[in-house]
């Protein structure tokens, strides 16, 4: 389902949120510090703050559907992937890494809009929990004439 561009996209560094509803369809969203496509293409793990995740974790447990908006601040690149629930559990010591890293080309990303690193470097990333999500559809969401259209 994701291509190996998409899949390179993903998980460069960009900024990614993922939002869910509880039953009385209200929203819940946190910032997500990284992902991981799996080798199938099929799933896609995203790492949330354990800091601001209870919400979402709770509505997940609940009815199982995410959005994660992914977006590149120096192009405005967006996409968005509809997933249904796996797996969550905390993320492992060998992941942190990763997470951080990824983080970090997301606060490069917003150093070259302007943002300056000062204001950005005290987001916490981690401890973080991983959720696996199944993936279902994908949508571009860069602004102009195809924001939208279904990518997979």
């Amino acid at each position: 389902m994701l291509d190996d561009s998409l899949a390179a996209f993903l998980q460069q560094g960009v900024a990614i949120n993922i939002g869910t509803r509880n039953a009385r369809l209200e929203p819940s969203a946190a910032y997500v510090g990284a992902a991981l496509v799996d080798d199938d293409r099929k799933h896609l793990t995203v790492f949330v703050p354990a800091v601001g995740a209870a919400a979402v974790l709770d509505d997940l447990q609940a009815n199982g559907q995410a959005a994660v908006v992914f977006a590149r601040p120096e192009d405005d690149r967006a996409c968005q992937v509809k997933g249904t629930f796996v797996a969550a559990r905390p993320a492992n010591g060998d992941e942190e890494a990763l997470v951080r890293g990824q983080f970090e080309g997301f606060l490069r990303q917003l150093e070259i809009i302007g943002m300056p690193g000062e204001s950005t470097r005290v987001w916490l990333v981690w401890p973080a929990i991983a959720v696996r999500l199944r993936v279902t559809a994908v949508f571009d969401q860069t602004p102009g004439p195809r924001a939208g259209a279904v990518l997979t």
